[in-house]
């Protein structure tokens, strides 16, 4: 089967070293940079295109879209009209659900926007627990921290998190949305609210924090901040017949159900330890589905209504009120500014 690689930025680069672990794929790259295609060849030998059209004429059967925030709609399109199987890494902004998925039905093709962490073996632990062990779900409440200037450092300005329309605490929301939704139900109706409270270097809002309606019912609560020195990734949930708790980063999980009398706690592996095997995991599950051997988990809809809260959650800080979810509707370019 032949994949191309489109982006060899640092999620594109871990995507090409774990397909080049299969010998039942040939993979390329399409990157405009001569640097970076110079530094795929020499490490995992691979064969290279400066330009869109030479890569196409290799007649792929499979891309794989690793490019900058804001830039993946136009390469699904051409998914789409080409008949490529296509995986996507998350982002800000989508590519009209709907019709991706009824063209995707028609022509048989594999879509599949990223949800890495659906992929962690936390994440998959919590999932029957969350679905069978705590009754109906009353409210979950997650929360990230971390100091975006750790991140790329070596890539000044260029390093899109930098920018305010791509912000880092911006364009975490989906990404912790595309797992978080899938556990919980998507948002039916958002609070929000953005700004910037530390001390970041760059003139971006470091803080997003969203209230929110659940359509499986109950309540959600979502805060990313990246002005904090300190990693912090956790939750919890709670429903009618008990509790969850979770540590990403150290990935601890604690249960506690209506009849215990103390927690039951868990071990899944410290996300240090078991990343690389997650992002490993997920490719592979879009390679399986694409040959026919596995079910992609994630849906457009799901990733679409991901970025749909980041709209009605920036139009709610403008305007001061809840704001039902439209799936519709995509955050604006840049983040609106309340005057």
């Amino acid at each position: 089967m032949k994949i191309l690689q489109l982006g060899s930025g640092s999620m594109g680069t871990r995507r090409m070293r774990d397909l080049h672990q299969r010998k039942d794929l040939e993979v390329a790259l399409y990157d405009e940079r001569a640097d970076r295609r110079a530094a795929a060849q020499a490490r995992f030998g691979l064969r290279v295109f400066a330009t869109l059209d030479e890569a196409l004429a290799w007649n792929p059967a499979a891309l794989i879209v690793s490019t900058p925030p804001g830039t993946k709609a136009g390469y699904i399109k051409l998914a789409l009209e080409r008949g490529l199987h296509h995986f996507i890494e998350a982002d800000i902004w989508t590519y009209g659900a709907a019709e991706t998925e009824r063209i995707s039905r028609e022509k048989r093709l594999v879509s599949a926007p990223s949800a890495s962490f659906a992929f962690l073996p936390l994440v998959k632990a919590l999932t029957p627990l969350v679905r069978e062990k705590i009754g109906t779900l009353l409210s979950y409440q997650a929360f990230m921290a971390t100091y975006m200037p750790s991140w790329h450092p070596t890539e000044g300005r260029e390093y899109y998190a930098r920018h305010r329309n791509t912000a880092a605490a911006r364009e975490m929301i989906p990404f912790e949305l595309n797992w978080l939704n899938i556990l919980f139900g998507a948002p039916v109706e958002v609070a929000g609210r953005f700004e910037k409270y530390g001390a970041l270097p760059d003139p971006t809002e470091d803080t997003w924090s969203l209230s929110m309606r659940l359509r499986s019912g109950g309540v959600g609560q979502l805060t990313i901040t990246m002005a904090c020195p300190v990693d912090y990734r956790r939750g919890h949930c709670f429903g009618t017949e008990g509790l969850l708790a979770w540590d990403i980063y150290g990935g601890n999980l604690s249960f506690q159900a209506r009849a215990d009398k103390a927690p039951r706690h868990e071990n899944h592996g410290a996300m240090g330890t078991v990343l690389e095997a997650t992002y490993f995991d997920e490719i592979n599950t879009f390679v399986d589905s694409a040959l026919g051997t596995k079910v992609w988990p994630g849906s457009y809809t799901l990733s679409q209504e991901s970025s749909a809260a980041v709209a009605a959650a920036e139009k709610s800080f403008i305007t001061g009120t809840w704001v039902p979810v439209d799936p519709l509707t995509e955050p604006e370019r840049e983040p609106p500014i309340r005057r």
